[in-house]
């Protein structure tokens, strides 16, 4: 059933790119309608929200009554999940359940029905198309998990490398795989660009390289591609919504509007005017398991009334800024990326659940880090302890790392919390 999800949700996104800008938005504004009105009919949380905001969702009509809803932030799908914030007429055991810290620092659990799931996972290979990938290729993907092989004989090879494995160790892989595209972290790209050799680059000549999962900068992606001689494409995605921007062939960055659909507001909540930067709210249209209504990321945009020489019928993201993490520099003068931490502390949250409920680390010193921990309700010493080992290894033994047991991170004003910072670099 899943495979018949993924082929039918395949053939959906493809097709959504040949409609004509005026048949993708009467289809963007129809689903808008569908998920507004199933969340208030089957997930309590919106339903009480609704109520309470004295909104009915029988007389939503269209994006203009986005306005009469409540904003969802990360801590009320937090408090929310799993009892009130999933549909009332899912099976959460049948379900994909997946947990992320973003760039928040804080444990976020969600699940995807298996037909979101495919279909999420359609609009990947989308991507993969609109840059140019062949089934044929070979791709090496650079995540801290790996994914179900889909292997169909010589198509859809793809290679796992830990994203949290040493730099060094990443470029052996590389070598030994010889892929024709690479996807994954670019911060994580971006050093094995700085650290590769010319004996590499013979054996690791890529035709694409598509980064992610983090903002990076345009002088990055030049970089990268400089040093690998081929074109680099970068995608803008939450692991709770999915697919939110990607760039085509010319470098413009798509809104997937049949996926979610994205305000662009002001600090009053009114809408901004393209062109004018404003903050993202989304909300899902293809997730009715757990579905994001008005969900506030912290991100800031642009959009842009341009057309794109692709012929995509999704509106251009002309710029969007979010807030890069930073990375440490240890006292060898080693470099290494936030992600690398923060996928480090991902996996002990995917692994224990519920072990912290909040945490940041902060680089003082090139010798010293500092963790603020706020305690999970299944919070155990012995397992904590075990991503500190963990974090001693990627930090080379050459940092102490000292705990402090806090009641709450402070965001000293801002909308989005650092989960990871450096007084240093």
């Amino acid at each position: 059933m899943f495979l018949w999800h993924l082929m039918t949700g395949s053939l959906t996104v493809h097709l959504n790119q040949l409609h004509n800008k005026e048949r993708q938005r009467a289809l963007t504004n129809k689903a808008l309608v569908k998920s507004i009105t199933h969340a208030g009919t089957h997930v309590a949380y919106y339903r009480d929200s609704f109520k309470k905001a004295g909104f009915n969702p029988a007389d939503f009509k269209g994006p203009d009554d986005l306005k009469k809803i409540p904003f969802l932030t990360k801590d009320d799908v937090r408090n929310a999940f799993p009892h009130s914030i999933v549909a009332d007429n899912t099976d959460i055991k049948a379900c994909h359940y997946s947990a992320t810290t973003g760039s928040t620092g804080r444990s976020l659990p969600f699940i995807y029905s298996p037909k979101t799931f495919a279909f999420y996972l359609a609009t990947n290979l989308r991507v993969y198309s609109m840059i140019g990938y062949k089934p044929w290729y070979r791709c090496s993907y650079i995540k801290y998990t790996a994914m179900d092989p889909v292997n169909i004989g010589p198509f859809f090879t793809f290679d796992h490398i830990p994203s949290v494995m040493t730099v060094d160790k990443q470029i052996k892989m590389l070598r030994a795989n010889k892929p024709d595209f690479i996807d994954g972290y670019a911060s994580i790209i971006y050093e094995i660009a700085r650290k590769v050799t010319k004996d590499d680059l013979k054996l690791i000549r890529p035709k694409m390289i598509l980064v992610n999962s983090e903002m990076s900068s345009q002088h990055q992606r030049a970089y990268i591609s400089d040093v690998f001689g081929c074109p680099v494409f970068d995608e803008y995605s939450t692991e709770e919504t999915w697919m939110v921007a990607s760039q085509c062939k010319h470098h413009n960055y798509h809104l997937f509007t049949d996926n979610v659909f994205v305000e662009f507001l002001d600090k009053e909540g009114r809408e901004v005017q393209p062109g004018e930067p404003g903050e993202m709210v989304l909300t899902t249209l293809k997730s009715p398991a757990m579905p994001f209504i008005r969900y506030r990321i912290g991100d800031m945009g642009r959009l842009s009334t341009r057309t794109c020489d692709c012929g995509s019928p999704f509106p251009i993201l002309e710029a969007f800024d979010g807030r890069a993490d930073d990375s440490f520099i240890l006292p060898d003068g080693t470099y290494v990326s936030s992600l690398k931490i923060l996928n480090t502390f991902t996996m002990f949250i995917k692994k224990y659940l519920h072990l912290m409920e909040e945490f940041k680390v902060i680089q003082k010193t090139k010798d010293h880090v500092e963790i603020d921990l706020v305690q999970g309700k299944a919070y155990k010493p012995e397992q904590f302890q075990e991503l500190i080992d963990a974090l001693t290894h990627l930090l080379d033994n050459q940092v102490k790392i000292t705990v402090n047991m806090v009641p709450g991170i402070d965001l000293k004003g801002n909308i989005k919390r650092k989960a990871i910072e450096s007084r240093v670099n």
